[in-house]
């Protein structure tokens, strides 16, 4: 599988929900979350989903999904709902990263979901709680985000 390099482009013109709904239609932005092949469902303010299709490149080496792919899942998903949050020309940083895996994956899962929402807004400190979830909507895994709001200039 070849990767492009990202291509999704930051605008410091949009807002963080602006900037979600264009990776949203976009789906496909290159680098890191292709190779992952993670493409966005939703997003709303506040709330992020994104699906992740599994292949053997995501196992370890029992035959179950890596948990580095659960946490990615975590952190763009937590991530992305709070970028929906931002201001105009406001970036992110993810700080702190926390996941509690609640059930090994098999390789054979199709796909997995990840669900964010903010759930602490205070200055410039967002945290996002996340769950993981497989088609059948088996918990997989929960964790949660801690983000630092960086201001333009």
């Amino acid at each position: 599988m070849t990767v492009q390099p990202a291509t999704f482009r930051f605008d410091p013109q949009k807002t963080g929900l602006e900037l979600a709904r264009d990776w949203l239609a976009q789906r496909l932005v290159g680098g890191f979350l292709d190779r992952l092949r993670v493409i966005p469902d939703t997003c709303e303010d506040g709330l992020f989903t994104a699906t992740c299709t599994l292949d053997p490149g995501h196992a370890n080496f029992v035959g179950l999904v890596h948990g580095g792919v659960l946490s990615a899942l975590v952190d763009i998903s937590g991530g992305g709902a709070v970028m929906t949050c931002l201001q105009r020309g406001e970036t992110l940083l993810t700080t702190d990263l926390n996941i509690r895996f609640l059930a090994a994956v098999p390789i054979d899962t199709p796909t997995l979901q990840a669900t964010g929402h903010v759930t602490h807004r205070s200055g410039r400190r967002m945290v996002a709680s996340v769950l993981v979830t497989t088609p059948k909507g088996e918990a997989v895994a929960e964790g949660s985000v801690g983000v630092s709001v960086r201001r333009p200039g």
